[in-house]
């Protein structure tokens, strides 16, 4: 197994399978935590209870109509006259009538509580959805995107599943249960105590069941979100598995994953294939002690035949609740695992939050303000003490060598992660007190991995404008000189694009984003190092595009590639996360200090190529 596992990775998220999951954490607060979500839905609740307890009703007593016509033919056959044809036609015609309402009370039932289930699956994928969109990029840098997918998939459908299904069977059985219990008694109390014997030995058995098989489904789905991950990965990462010859130990990795899966759920149906088998033999077994003792009584004349029948029917009725219920807890725990684990994201606290009462930013003009900010991921603090202004319209470029912090500072500005020290301001105000919605719509952020969405090219150009305006979308193409990629389309603007941007070039979608914050047309424009991985025909474009668009707004770019920002207003140098220079590309390169060494870094080494 080792071999075939990353050592930070793979090894790791498999030992943690090995963890004690044996019991949910706090499986009675995640019922209700569950049947929260009905809230809203009390009186058809109420209705489809109401329906299940008729249903029930007219099902137990068939079986005590049973025995009645069973009397009355005996007492037909003997000539009794305290018996009669009508009372026997009456019987038959109540026993019909009473399966036929039965019946219909089950479907009307099975028909609400399949809708009851439905909209809860609805509204928890929203939650999760609402959840997600709101949580900060530190949480999805430490969570699989297959593991959080499996949240929406398989841990929602066995909620789902458990609450339309098996509730719907654990209230019937429990209603049944109680139902036959209370005529059994009327009818005999000693018959009664012959079917009660097996009970307890039912229920040691199920306890018995349930605790071994809860373990078991807690690790199959924890075993299986991080299968998805491992799936989700790989196909992400299918060109880097090629290029270096990976496949069969990604495989491999893959089929330990896909073995603990299988053997998590070979076990848990092992004990859960215990539970019927044996069931049966305390159902056979208390069937046939029923009838050997009510031979007995009837031959003594305490009971009749009939109540013998009924009592016989009643037993099953008796012994099927039991056995349904043991049964279905083992599918509530497995739903009970898969709730937890959706329970746990969204409960997972919002690094970034509104402000209780946010400033709306009506006419941002675009001043930008680092006031002493200080920021780490953990205990390491990436920025110092770093402080700087950016007029309104001007133009200010970000340096410096990898892991100097530069990424960071678009992550505060945008609010992705709030300062450890000091401020961070827009147009005089703290970004912590901005509402997000107009903190995000004043930024128009162009990343370094450009990012396009399965839909059509207009709709990635226009994206988040409901009502998109096709002149504006063809001029925002123009200006990011992207009209020569529109024309080799096939449908134009209407083109589908595939995930990611799939089968165009990197530079291409890079000239896309551009577009679509060239339609944004925010007061504030950041790149992230948005020419660092093109060819320099696509980056003269792309700085063409910039140059056009960035008039009047105020531009922050992160630069790699430092014939991008020659003409910059003003170039911050970082370095070890602080600011250790600044000022105009002549000043600086004037200065020899670490501008002059990156600057010349870089020409070395693209003349060494040469």
């Amino acid at each position: 197994m080792a071999e075939h596992l990353t050592a930070s990775g793979g090894q790791r998220r498999l030992k943690s399978l090995g963890a004690s999951v044996d019991k949910a954490a706090d499986p009675k607060g995640t019922v209700r935590r569950i049947l929260s979500y009905w809230k809203g839905e009390k009186w058809l609740l109420s209705l489809l209870i109401l329906l299940s307890l008729l249903s029930v009703v007219c099902t137990l007593l068939c079986p005590y109509l049973l025995g009645k016509t069973v009397d009355d033919c005996i007492g037909l056959v003997r000539s009794d006259d305290s018996f009669s044809a009508e009372s026997l036609f009456l019987h038959l015609g109540i026993f019909v009538l009473f399966h036929f309402l039965s019946a219909l009370f089950t479907w009307i039932h099975e028909y609400g509580m399949g809708l009851l289930a439905q909209r809860l699956l609805r509204n928890l994928k929203e939650s999760m959805t609402r959840k997600l969109l709101s949580l900060s990029p530190r949480f999805f840098n430490e969570h699989l995107c297959g593991d959080l997918m499996s949240h929406f998939t398989s841990d929602a459908e066995l909620v789902k599943n458990a609450l339309g299904d098996t509730l719907v069977q654990i209230i019937t059985s429990m209603l049944t249960l109680v139902g036959s219990v209370v005529i059994m008694l009327r009818l005999s109390w000693q018959l009664t105590i012959a079917t009660c014997l097996t009970v307890p030995f039912a229920v040691l058995l199920s306890r018995f069941v349930m605790r071994h098989t809860r373990k078991h489904f807690s690790r199959q789905q924890q075993a299986l979100g991080e299968m998805n991950g491992l799936v989700e990965e790989s196909v992400g990462g299918i060109k880097t598995i090629r290029c270096f010859g990976r496949e069969e130990a990604r495989i491999a990795q893959f089929e330990q994953y896909n073995k603990i899966v299988c053997e998590t759920g070979r076990k848990a149906q092992i004990y859960s294939g215990v539970l019927m088998p044996m069931m049966r033999v305390l159902d056979n077994f208390s069937y046939i002690l029923v009838t050997i003792i009510g031979a007995f009584l009837a031959f003594g004349g305490s009971i009749t035949v009939g109540v013998v029948q009924s009592f016989l029917l009643y037993t099953k009725n008796f012994q099927r609740p039991i056995n349904s219920i043991a049964t279905q807890l083992n599918t509530i725990q497995s739903a009970i695992a898969g709730a937890e684990r959706v329970f746990r994201l969204l409960d997972e606290p919002l690094e970034i939050t509104e402000a209780e009462n946010p400033v709306v930013m009506k006419a941002t003009k675009g001043r930008i303000d680092f006031d002493h900010v200080s920021f780490g991921y953990g205990d390491q603090l990436v920025l110092k003490n770093v402080s700087f202004t950016a007029m309104p319209g001007e133009v200010v470029a970000v340096v410096g060598f990898t892991g100097a912090g530069k990424t960071t500072i678009i992550n505060l500005l945008n609010r992705f992660y709030d300062v450890s020290e000091g401020r961070v301001k827009i147009d005089g105000v703290d970004v912590r007190n901005i509402s997000l919605s107009d903190l995000r719509q004043s930024i128009g952020l162009v990343q370094q991995e450009p990012f396009l969405f399965s839909d059509t090219l207009s709709y990635n150009v226009a994206y988040g404008d409901r009502d998109a305006k096709v002149d504006r979308v063809k001029e925002s193409v123009r200006l990011a000189n992207a009209e020569a990629l529109v024309d080799r389309m096939s449908d134009g603007y209407e083109t589908s694009l595939l995930e990611q941007g799939a089968g165009i070039s990197h530079g291409q979608r890079q000239l896309l984003t551009i577009a679509r914050a060239i339609y944004k047309n925010a007061p504030i424009l950041v790149l992230d190092e948005a020419t660092s991985n093109i060819d320099t025909r696509t980056e003269l474009l792309i700085q063409n595009a910039i140059s056009t668009f960035s008039k009047g707004h105020t531009c922050l770019f992160i630069a790699h590639r430092l014939s991008t920002i020659k003409n910059a207003d003003k170039i911050l140098v970082l370095d070890d996360g602080a600011i250790v220079e600044q000022g105009r590309h002549e000043e600086l390169l004037a200065k020899r200090g670490v501008y002059w060494r990156i600057y010349n870094s870089q020409f070395v080494v693209e003349d060494d190529v040469v």
